[in-house]
């Protein structure tokens, strides 16, 4: 009797804890379907996807819209990356940034636009304007008539907007980097292979400099100059730049890649050795220290030998 008693007493305490635990996932998955559907903190704003503009068309625009424009990169000579996309709709001008295959620019409509249709051109990229005349018609907006009420709801939507990115996706086969914003990403630990296909400086004469480069690295070549660059071990993931330090010249940022993922197990970071570069500027140092302490020796033992022969 004693033993179906506490049988009997562990069931119950079984089945109650059963009951409280479904009472705290009933209560959770209240908390997130109330986050979800706006009432709590759990949702985060987010702001909605541009909407693509097709060529040759009109359309219908609201103010503080974002829409997008996007092309087959290589198909025609006036849609290359960094041609502007202009109109007096916009509240400025968008740039055509490489997106693997195609060519896509953001751009925003103004809260001050007037009632009316609007033409949407490609232009020449900033300071190319004498170099490469572009002035293609691509379609155009219309925006219609709004209070002046809306006009002020559109300039606090406006200025809560994330900044259009600057980021380029060139595809892998591309050397990079391509330009400055062609941002590749690679794991902690990964190496690349940074190029400069321009052709911009000599061999032995840039060095590349970054937060997550195991160490500075010199570049080298015989016409184009090349280094290839590992990423540390302990390298967190983000955005970061990569510093062009040319002899005699004004350190800039030449490149961004993005480590998008923590290192592999068992990661481990090269040991720093000394460069022949830096051997051979300190080369003359070690010999004339070398040379003075042999002269010295030389004195001494010569002063020791002239004391002796003086007894």
């Amino acid at each position: 009797m004693q033993r179906l008693e506490r049988s009997s007493t562990e069931m119950k305490r079984v089945q109650m804890s059963v009951n409280w635990m479904r009472a705290g996932v009933a209560t959770s998955l209240a908390l997130l379907l109330s986050g979800a559907s706006g009432g709590g903190a759990l949702a985060a704003p987010t702001a909605d996807p541009p909407r693509p503009m097709p060529s040759g068309a009109e359309l219908p625009v609201t103010l503080g819209e974002r829409i997008s424009i996007s092309t087959d990169a290589g198909v025609s000579g006036d849609a290359s990356n960094g041609v502007r996309v202009v109109s007096p709709a916009f509240v400025s001008d968008g740039t055509l940034r490489m997106d693997d295959r195609l060519l896509t620019a953001v751009v925003t409509v103004s809260c001050t636009a007037a009632p009316g249709s609007y033409e949407v051109r490609f232009g020449s990229p900033v300071g190319d304007e004498n170099v490469s005349k572009i002035d293609r018609l691509w379609g155009s907006v219309r925006v219609a008539p709004v209070e002046a009420a809306e006009r002020e709801a559109c300039e606090r939507r406006v200025a809560k907007l994330p900044p259009v990115s600057q980021e380029e996706r060139w595809p892998e086969d591309s050397g990079w980097p391509a330009t400055p914003w062609d941002v590749r990403t690679v794991r902690a630990g990964e190496r690349m292979t940074a190029s400069d296909g321009v052709a911009m400086a000599s061999d032995g004469e840039v060095t590349l400099s970054s937060p997550a480069f195991t160490r500075s690295v010199v570049m080298h070549g015989a016409k184009l100059v090349s280094a290839v660059v590992q990423i540390r071990c302990d390298a967190q993931p983000g955005l970061y730049a990569v510093r062009w330090n040319e002899r005699g010249k004004s350190a800039k940022i030449w490149a961004r890649y993005r480590v998008v993922d923590t290192a592999a197990p068992g990661c481990q970071d090269p040991v720093v050795t000394p460069q022949a570069s830096a051997v051979r500027r300190s080369a003359p140092w070690l010999l004339g220290a070398a040379a003075a302490l042999t002269a010295s020796c030389a004195a001494g033992y010569a002063f020791l030998r002239r004391r002796k022969a003086s007894r």
